[in-house]
C-alpha cells in the first residue's frame, strides 16, 4: 500500500559521515530503543499466511517451524474470515500492535483506521476478536516464548547499528521538538519478505502514543531453509529510520495544517505515471511521501558527503517525487542551518508558503 515498500529494497551504498555544519548528538539512551518482535504483529501475519492473504516469507528455518505448527489451524475461523474480508494487505498486520498485555491478551479498538474503511468497523473488529482467540486456540504464546533466544539474536545487531550511529538523535536533532523524546520501537517481521513499515501507534493504541514504531522485514531473496534471518537493515538503515520516524513525526503537523495542504492540491496529477506507479491515489499522500523524502535529503547534506547527498535527491527524481527536492531545499536554506532557530513545528507552514511561490497557480500570477 505504500510506496516506501517497494524503495526502501534499493540499496544506496552510502557510509554515515561526521556531521559536517553541526555538532555529533550525544549517545542515544539504552532504553530510547526497543528492537524485538511484536507477539501481536506476528500473530496476524500467521493467520494472514495461513489465509493465503499474504506474500510468502523468505525461507529460513522459522519460516518452516511456523508453517508446520501452524498448518492444522489453517482452517480456525480467524483464518476463514481473514479470506472474506473485502480488502487484504500485507501490512494489515499492523493491527497486531492492537494487542498488548501478554499472555493475558486485552485487544484496543482504534477509534478510527483505514482498515475501517477498506473492510467496514464491524467486519475490522470481529476479525481481531478471532485473531484473540486464534492465539488461544493455536497455544500460539508457547510458540513465540520457544524462539525467545533467536528473537534476542535477530535483535543485536540491529540495536548496535542504530546506536553506533546515532541515526535516531540525529532525526531528533531535525525536529528539535521541545517535548520528551519519543521511544522508538523497531519490530523485526521474520516472516515478512516484502519490506518495511510505519506504524502509526497514536491510532492504533494510544497506550503507546509516545513510541515512534515501525516493522522490518527479513529481506533475503536468496536464502534457504538453513539461512537463519538477519536484520542487520544494510545500508538501507539510514533511509529506513529518517523516512519512517518522519512519517510518524509529521503526521499530527499534518493533521493540523490539514486545510492549508489541501490548497496545494494543484500541484498533484493524478494521472502521471509516476504517481500510479507508487500507488499514490490523492495530493495528501503525495504531499506526504515528498515531505519525509524531503526531509531524509536534507538530512543527507547534513551527515553525509555532498555526493551521497546528490545520489539520495537523485533516487526521489527517478522515483517520482518531484517536490522532494524543493522540500529539502528550503529546510537546508532557512532551517537546518540555523540551528537556534525555531522548531520544525514552527518551521513547517514555511515549507507550504515556499511551495505555493515555487509553483504558483495561473490564477495567482495574474493578479
Amino acid at each position: 500500500m505504500k510506496p516506501l515498500l517497494t524503495f526502501l529494497l534499493v540499496l544506496l551504498s552510502a557510509h554515515v559521515l561526521p556531521a559536517q555544519s553541526r555538532i555529533t548528538p550525544a549517545p542515544m539512551p539504552a532504553d530510547r530503543v526497543t528492537v524485538t518482535v511484536h507477539p501481536g504483529i506476528e500473530l496476524f501475519t500467521v493467520v494472514q499466511l495461513l489465509a493465503g492473504k499474504y506474500p510468502m516469507p523468505n525461507k529460513s528455518p522459522y519460516a518452516k517451524e511456523t508453517e508446520a505448527y501452524f498448518v492444522p489451524f489453517a482452517n480456525h475461523p480467524a483464518v476463514q474470515y481473514a479470506r472474506r474480508l473485502k480488502k487484504v494487505y500485507p501490512d494489515m498486520a499492523e493491527l497486531g500492535y492492537c494487542l498488548d498485555n501478554f499472555p493475558q491478551v486485552r485487544v484496543h479498538y482504534p477509534e478510527h483506521s483505514v482498515w475501517y474503511s477498506l473492510n467496514g468497523k464491524d467486519s475490522v473488529q470481529t476479525y481481531m476478536r478471532l485473531c484473540q482467540q486464534f492465539f488461544e486456540d493455536s497455544h500460539f504464546w508457547a510458540f513465540y516464548q520457544k524462539h525467545q533466544a533467536d528473537y534476542a539474536a535477530w535483535a543485536k545487531p540491529v540495536q548496535a547499528r542504530l546506536a553506533q550511529e546515532g541515526l535516531v538523535n540525529k532525526l531528533d536533532s531535525l525536529y528539535r521538538f521541545p517535548t520528551k523524546a519519543a521511544r522508538w520501537a523497531v519490530y523485526l517481521d521474520p516472516l515478512n519478505g516484502w519490506g518495511a513499515h510505519a506504524i502509526s501507534a497514536q491510532e492504533l493504541n494510544p497506550r503507546y502514543a509516545d513510541q515512534v514504531a515501525y516493522t522490518v522485514g527479513f529481506l533475503n531473496r536468496e536464502s534457504t531453509e538453513t539461512t537463519s534471518p538477519s536484520f542487520s537493515l544494510g545500508t538501507e538503515a539510514v533511509v529506513l529510520v529518517w523516512h519512517e520516524g518522519s512519517h510518524n513525526y509529521t503526521r499530527a503537523l499534518q493533521r493540523r495544517y490539514k486545510d492549508d495542504i489541501s490548497k496545494l492540491a494543484y500541484l498533484f496529477n493524478p494521472t502521471d505515471a509516476g504517481m500510479q506507479r507508487n500507488n499514490i491515489h490523492s495530493w495528501a499522500h503525495c504531499f506526504d511521501e515528498n515531505l519525509v523524502r524531503g526531509v531524509v535529503i536534507a538530512l543527507f547534506r547534513q551527515y553525509h558527503s555532498p555526493k551521497e547527498a546528490r545520489k539520495q535527491a537523485a533516487q526521489e527524481v527517478v522515483g517520482d517525487f518531484q517536490y522532494a527536492g524543493d522540500i529539502a531545499d528550503v529546510i537546508t536554506a532557512e532551517y537546518s542551518r540555523r540551528p537556534t532557530g525555531p522548531d520544525f513545528a514552527q518551521f513547517f507552514p514555511r515549507i507550504l508558503t515556499y511551495l505555493a511561490q515555487k509553483y504558483p497557480t495561473a490564477e495567482s500570477t495574474t493578479r
